[in-house]
């Protein structure tokens, strides 16, 4: 009635492939505490910031890229 469609023979996945998913989900979960840390830095006052040594406008690029 059905047929069966015997699974793919698929090589195992390469040590290095796996070892480049592990780090993008290691940069992943990174990504939100950078996020979470820029946007508690963007409410210094830009004196604040200045003093940090830190622009207004690097923070609210970072934000931006990692969300």
């Amino acid at each position: 009635m059905f047929d069966v469609i015997p699974p793919s023979k698929q090589p195992a996945p390469s040590e290095s492939a796996l070892l480049l998913f592990d780090r993008a989900m290691q940069i992943r979960a990174i990504s939100a505490d950078i996020v979470r840390a820029a946007q508690y830095l963007n409410g210094f006052s830009d004196q604040e910031l200045s003093e940090l040594g830190i622009n207004r406008s690097d923070i609210e690029d970072t934000i931006r890229r990692y969300i």
